[in-house]
């Protein structure tokens, strides 16, 4: 996974080539160039590198905690949304496959779509396709992307294609910017069993992902997606694996003098963007104690980004205290003499 941070230069290149553009200004189809092998050389080099990009974990941490800031109205906020693209082997789909589980908030159990991507290069659309697999049984594969056991012999017939809603990708100088054909992705709801025309666009940089996903009924009827149209922006979250420790017995504010009764929990894992660990003492009642990680950086530009380790209440959203760094420093801690903490960061660390 990438070390970079999110850059907002990066971020505002890809809302203004996603959002500013006239509905008329779609990308078009392109003309095949199964002909041309210099062509097809390019778009072989342009999908290592989307691939490469593509794997990670993903969170709109940002987006949420400073929508209020940034001016955004309430009815316009997207709600918070974890994405985690691994590539997996799975040579029945094809040779390129990713397993994509997200969840809502900060909740690991709280899934709400599970898939199997497919990435090819399509000579024909001049394009890197990406078909989209839905598992029929895909409470069984929860957490696959840490368990890929979980998807040993997974097949084809054991998911659910989605001809038509297939998302064509293209480099636009350095991002990627993918779309569906407008009006050819139309699902049979299995909740209510009408028929929903589905239309997504994307941004994908080295930092960033920018999804904006809409469905309606055929009449024209909203079903999900951003009613103001803007996309959820996701970061890259970089790992960082640590460890805490908290004396029992004492209380924000205590000194620690003559206090060494400490209760250590030597794993725990964050990543930048809004990850969230949980630190519960043995005492009796527990003690609830929350870590908060996040790469802040502030819409208005005027402060400078940093790196940010909070310490909260659990149930309390104003911090007790906090600590920072640079915006890509490796390591950040923090001591409040009743607690302390420390992360570091470790590109090949999933996550828990």
């Amino acid at each position: 996974m990438p070390t970079t941070p999110v850059r907002p230069c990066v971020l505002m290149v890809a809302l203004l080539a996603l959002f500013t553009s006239p509905a008329s200004a779609q990308l078009p189809f392109e003309r095949s160039v199964a002909d041309n092998p210099a062509a097809v050389l390019v778009l072989h080099a342009d999908l290592a590198e989307l691939l490469e990009w593509f794997e990670g974990r993903f969170d709109n941490d940002r987006e949420v905690f400073f929508a209020e800031a940034a001016g955004v109205p309430v009815d316009a906020r997207n709600g918070r949304i974890h994405s985690i693209f691994r590539r997996v082997d799975l040579p029945a789909f094809g040779e390129h496959v990713f397993y994509v589980e997200q969840y809502s908030g900060n909740d690991p159990t709280a899934i709400y779509r599970q898939r199997i991507y497919v990435f090819v290069a399509d000579a024909e659309a001049n394009a890197i396709r990406l078909d989209i697999h839905a598992p029929l049984d895909a409470a069984a594969l929860a957490g696959a992307w840490r368990e890929p056991s979980k998807l040993a012999g997974l097949t084809p017939e054991q998911a659910r294609a989605f001809p038509g809603c297939e998302v064509y990708w293209r480099r636009r100088e350095n991002q990627f910017v993918g779309e569906t054909r407008r009006g050819a992705c139309r699902v049979e709801s299995r909740q209510s069993g009408r028929l929903l025309v589905i239309e997504d666009d994307l941004v994908l940089t080295p930092e960033a992902i920018w999804i904006r996903d809409r469905a309606e009924t055929e009449d024209g009827e909203y079903v999900y997606g951003n009613r103001a149209g803007r996309a959820h922006g996701g970061g890259m979250g970089r790992p960082s694996p640590g460890g805490a420790a908290g004396v029992r017995g004492a209380q924000h504010g205590d000194s620690g003098e003559g206090l060494a009764d400490w209760k250590f929990q030597r794993e725990v894992w964050l990543h930048d963007q809004g990850g969230v660990a949980r630190l519960v003492t043995d005492e009796a009642p527990p003690r609830n104690v929350e870590l908060h990680l996040r790469l802040a950086e502030w819409p208005a530009r005027d402060r400078r980004a940093s790196l940010t380790l909070y310490v909260h209440e659990t149930g309390n959203e104003r911090a007790v205290s906090y600590a920072w760094a640079e915006a890509d420093a490796e390591r950040i801690g923090i001591n409040l003499r009743w607690l302390q903490a420390s992360c570091t960061h470790t590109p090949e660390a999933w996550g828990p």
